[in-house]
């Protein structure tokens, strides 16, 4: 009668490790900037008529305590180097939604806090997250959804 109660315990050991959210990012975790629509890095940040900014470098921190630290480099039209940094709010939901093979989570980054009169609030981005990428839908236009594609940082960060 022992050895099946040992079995029993070790098959449950095994249940219960294999229920772990996989798919969740261990936080703290830094996303670099991989692409934007698909487009590698440095790229315009919208196909739109007229003068726009090209991206050369983006970076976003999740920390423990539901921040998110945004960093990310620009040329601007006029040839202007600019270093743009927000904190943000993130919450991640964690009803997983298959793309393909990949169970991804939701998650949205930015101000949840209702807005003050005369302030300068942004709305929120929504997107969606694993342990390896977070893609960002940063902006709707005309042309479509302008979408941040990151990957997980492999080392120390930028910063």
């Amino acid at each position: 009668m022992r050895l099946p109660r040992q079995q029993a315990f070790a098959l449950l050991l095994v249940a219960a490790i294999g229920c772990s959210d996989s798919i969740s990012p261990k936080l703290p975790a830094t996303f670099d900037l991989e692409n934007i629509n698909g487009r590698g890095l440095p790229t315009f940040y919208s196909p739109t008529p007229g003068l726009t900014p090209t991206i050369l470098f983006a970076s976003l921190t999740l920390d423990n305590n539901g921040k998110a630290s945004w960093v990310e480099a620009r040329r601007e039209s006029d040839g202007t180097l600019t270093t743009i940094n927000n904190t943000f709010d993130y919450k991640i939901t964690f009803n997983q939604v298959q793309i393909g093979k990949i169970m991804f989570s939701q998650i949205e980054i930015g101000s949840f806090s209702p807005c003050a009169a005369n302030a300068n609030c942004m709305g929120t981005y929504k997107g969606t997250i694993s342990n390896e990428t977070l893609s960002l839908n940063v902006q709707a236009t005309d042309a479509g959804a302008i979408v941040y594609n990151y990957r997980k940082s492999i080392g120390l960060t930028p910063y």
